[in-house]
């Protein structure tokens, strides 16, 4: 996995709309470490929207935190 990896964002998401990211993080039976990031946004007024970002499988905690940086967009 290349830790500087671009993220491929969803059709139609735009980050000037995001009120805030969850992230998750589990170990797996199988050692490795499942990483999920989603966002919620308000596209409309008074509508909020969750939708999946990201999720992908890493090995070390050093891959987690290079997957959650590429996911976030702070403006």
């Amino acid at each position: 996995m290349r830790l500087d990896a671009p993220l491929h964002l969803p059709p139609g998401f735009n980050p000037e709309h995001v009120q805030f990211y969850n992230i998750e993080i589990a170990r797996l039976a199988d050692g490795m470490i499942s990483v999920a990031v989603t966002v919620t946004t308000c596209p409309r007024e008074e509508e909020l929207a969750t939708q999946e970002l990201h999720c992908e499988r890493a090995q070390t905690l050093d891959e987690v935190l290079a997957i959650v940086r590429n996911s976030v967009l702070l403006q």
